[in-house]
Formats: structure tokens, C-alpha cells, sequence
């Protein structure tokens, strides 16, 4: 992989966990608590495997 497409899968990495931690701080003004907590916990796990892949992705080097 070059250079270049390495650092734009980083950047697509941390472009989507961005977009993931962001629906966390502004997500649900509806259902209750429980509902919000589990989304949210979702939304947290998600974010950081895309952080862990980017953060990985200089361990291959």
C-alpha cells in the first residue's frame, strides 16, 4: 500500500469514529435512559474499533 493510501484509510478511520463520538454527544432525545445508554454504548464500541484499526495500521510497518 502506498504512502498515500495508507494515510487515507487512516484518515477514513478516524473520519468515521469523528462521525460515530459525535452521534453519541447529540443522540436520542427520545426513549429512556436504559435505551440511550445501550445506544450510545453501541455507537462507543463502534468508534473504537475504528480507532484501533487506524492506531494498528502503524503496527504493520
Amino acid at each position: 500500500m502506498s504512502t498515500i493510501d495508507h494515510c487515507l484509510k487512516r484518515l477514513a478511520l478516524l473520519d468515521q469514529a469523528d462521525q460515530l463520538l459525535n452521534k453519541v454527544r447529540v443522540y436520542g432525545q427520545h426513549g429512556t435512559m436504559r435505551e440511550k445508554l445501550a445506544q450510545h454504548r453501541v455507537l462507543l464500541g463502534e468508534a473504537r474499533r475504528h480507532l484501533d484499526s487506524a492506531r494498528s495500521m502503524d503496527g504493520g510497518r
